[in-house]
């Protein structure tokens, strides 16, 4: 799928800084793992979701329906993602549940949804798990296919960021890990492939270069 992206100086400069970044920045760091994914032939492997379809939509004094209608035209879109998704694929969806990255894995085939969270290793966001079993169930019934009754959630316990600023960074840095030193028959192990407590500097500067890299090509 193609769209335009903006950068901005709003974007460039709490990434320079380690501050929270946006989803733009997110984006952009995608589309280099999509390139990568390409020269490495794992696009049979892996199915990148644009985070801001599915991004939280601040309901505040907004009544119960319109924030059902939200919840489901994120779940909508995701569902839309899922289609054409072929066996042993998994689906890499960051997610910002409101003022804080996540990321989730979906083995759409066997509905197992792996939550990567930096700040806590629990389901914390009860409307974004909504939106991923809707979703599922969403793709089941244009799949004509029955489906569990809920899927299995995983909490994977992977590194912990060490303040409240650079979830974004860490999010980035997950899904590389997990790009590059993911093999087919690997998926299974995905919730012990993580075994340090945190990144250090040096790991969560590497992505952060490889994303200067990336911006560089367009300048």
């Amino acid at each position: 799928m193609e769209r335009t992206v903006h950068v901005n100086c709003d974007d460039i400069f709490p990434f320079c800084e380690l501050m929270p970044i946006t989803d733009t920045c997110i984006v952009v760091y995608m589309w280099h793992l999509y390139r990568k994914m390409q020269e490495k032939m794992l696009l049979k492997d892996f199915k990148l979701v644009d985070p801001v379809p599915v991004e939280y939509v601040p309901s505040k004094n907004q009544n119960i329906d319109f924030i059902q209608e939200q919840l489901n035209k994120r779940a909508s879109y995701l569902s839309s993602r899922l289609i054409g998704t072929s066996t042993g694929q998994l689906v890499v969806v960051p997610c910002n549940i409101g003022f804080h990255w996540i990321l989730t894995i979906l083995n759409v085939e066997k509905e197992i949804v792996y939550l990567l969270d930096p700040l806590r290793h629990r389901i914390h966001d009860q409307d974004w798990k909504y939106v991923v079993n809707m979703a599922l169930t969403l793709y089941n019934a244009e799949a004509g296919r029955k489906g569990k009754k809920q899927p299995t959630w995983e909490v994977v316990k992977a590194p912990r960021q060490p303040d409240a600023k650079q979830c974004g960074f860490y999010i980035m840095r997950y899904m590389k890990d997990i790009i590059e030193n993911f093999g087919v028959g690997d998926k299974e192990s995905l919730p012990s492939m993580f075994t340090n407590l945190k990144y250090s500097l040096v790991e969560i500067n590497e992505v952060r270069s490889e994303w200067a890299e990336c911006m560089l090509d367009y300048i």
